[in-house]
């Protein structure tokens, strides 16, 4: 009987074998002859495949679950977390189905949901899938996906005095984050992640594997004295990390807690990434030489430490009297 019910499903399923390959599949459905239409629609799918030798129709659920199972690294989760927001968009969709129309409405409302640049993040999400999936042999060529024309802005950054204000506002466990984020530059998840494993006291030293670094390459950063005295008090608390919540690891800083601490401090607009930010801005400030900034950053490119050379020119003071001549008093 090519349908039946599954002992641990509430749908119908379906069972057959065509050219001696066996077929067993779910019709994701508890209506009978709803389950009938798909049991004969993909009876004659798998015959024109296996007798014809046609491609499979692959669909956008399949695309996602494939690249879930390939998936690795830090972002894996919050990839996941995007794609769901594109389910009432492509769910069920064929993957050659997938047009500039429907791309152009998921990202414009994307962008009206929030920003263009949230927007852009999450089409590369779907680009980097749709590319996957001729890799794959799913599709014969990807569809465009545009991107929206952000304008380069400038890092935003706090003062000393703005920062001793905002921590006056946050929460205790917040108030050590955010000053090891501002010793040290490390990104949000490199601080709530951190663990016993990565720290070396006796060198004074936290150790970002490659795994968890932003640009792929293990990242060593040296403590200083602050940073080290914080994790010193952090001892005995949790056993593995080293900035838990409540006994628990933390992932996401940048909640209700920090805006609203940000607000009473009088810095609305800041994020938690504006702290690498901050820590940058205040070593340019201090005369630390761009490479050696570039480096304890763990940035590849020497471009991105220049969008805080502005705030530094100690480096032409030299210069300004460096003339070629005098012009002469009258």
């Amino acid at each position: 009987m090519p349908l039946y019910r599954h002992p641990k499903s509430p749908y119908w399923w379906v069972r057959f074998s065509v050219g001696g390959i066996k077929v067993r599949r779910s019709t994701q459905t508890t209506d009978r002859q709803a389950a009938e239409e798909f049991e004969t629609a993909l009876r004659s799918t798998c015959w024109r495949q296996i007798k014809l030798g046609e491609r499979p129709r692959y669909t956008w659920d399949e695309a996602v679950s494939q690249w879930h199972q390939q998936a690795r690294g830090r972002d894996r989760q919050r990839d996941l977390e995007r794609l769901s927001w594109f389910k009432p968009y492509l769910e069920g969709f064929p993957l050659d189905a997938i047009d500039a129309e429907l791309i152009e409405k998921a990202r414009a409302v994307r962008a009206a949901e929030s920003s263009e640049s949230t927007a852009n993040r999450y089409m590369a999400l779907l680009r980097m899938i749709l590319r996957r999936a001729v890799e794959w042999g799913w599709l014969d060529k990807a569809p465009k996906v545009p991107m929206y024309r952000i304008g380069r802005s400038e890092p935003r950054f706090i003062t000393r005095v703005q920062f001793a204000r905002l921590r006056s506002h946050l929460p205790e466990h917040l108030k050590i984050l955010a000053e090891f984020s501002v010793e040290t530059g490390l990104r949000m998840r490199n601080v709530t992640g951190l663990q016993w494993s990565q720290i070396d006291l006796r060198r004074r030293l936290a150790v970002i594997p490659a795994s968890r670094a932003k640009g792929g390459d293990t990242i060593t950063v040296p403590l200083s004295d602050r940073a080290t005295a914080l994790i010193r008090g952090q001892r005995g608390i949790h056993d593995t990390h080293v900035f838990p919540f409540r006994h628990r690891p933390m992932d996401d800083a940048n909640g209700a807690a920090f805006k609203e601490a940000a607000k009473l401090a009088g810095v609305p607009w800041l994020r938690w990434h504006d702290l690498r930010h901050t820590w940058a801005s205040w070593h340019i400030q201090a005369g630390t030489p761009q490479h050696i900034l570039q480096e304890l950053g763990g940035w590849k490119s020497p471009q991105m430490v220049t969008r805080y050379a502005y705030l530094s020119t100690s480096h032409l003071r030299a210069f300004v009297e460096h003339k070629k001549g005098t012009p002469r008093r009258r």
